[in-house]
């Protein structure tokens, strides 16, 4: 937990390093879960991965990182026996990374401002713990990896989908 603290707080700058490696990303959700798994707790959480994803080129320490804060907010958001999926798929050369739960929601007016750096929902503020940064900071590395992290979000439904573009197996 301190190291992640530490990263996250040297991840707060406007530009992120990358150091990419050959990876599946079927290793790496697995490896998040089970890194988690005290936290998970009670909580079903299922990987829905397509069997054949690529290797690809990206930054695992900090994919893992980025993952972890998704995973983290669901969980710390729904109740424990609320399920968690994450899943994962490739269409027209786009890897997707969906990490859905059946929780609360978002209210619509806050979806365009739960990436901003320190922002935290007035809803929650006061009843879970949290900086504001770690959706910053997950935002970031996604970005730093020429993708997008986007939220759709209703009462009973709340996704959030990684994009990158699956890149060249050259590790530059």
């Amino acid at each position: 937990m301190i190291d992640d603290a530490i990263e996250m707080a040297r991840l707060d700058t406007t530009r992120i390093e990358l150091h990419p490696e050959i990876g599946n990303l079927n290793d790496t959700l697995e490896e998040v879960v089970a890194s988690m798994r005290t936290e998970i707790d009670e909580h079903p959480v299922r990987i829905l991965c397509q069997s054949a994803l690529p290797a690809m080129a990206f930054d695992k320490r900090l994919m893992k990182l980025a993952i972890r804060q998704l995973l983290d907010n669901a969980l710390k958001y729904t109740s424990a026996e609320t399920a968690v999926e994450i899943g994962a798929q490739v269409e027209d050369g786009v890897l997707s990374v969906e990490l859905t739960d059946y929780g609360k929601g978002i209210p619509a007016e806050e979806q365009l401002r739960i990436f901003d750096r320190f922002y935290r929902s007035p809803s929650v503020r006061r009843q879970i713990p949290g900086s504001g940064l770690g959706l910053s900071i997950a935002h970031g590395i996604v970005r730093a990896h020429n993708g997008e992290l986007t939220v759709s979000s209703r009462p009973g439904l709340t996704t959030f989908r990684i994009t990158l573009p699956v890149l060249s197996q050259e590790v530059a």
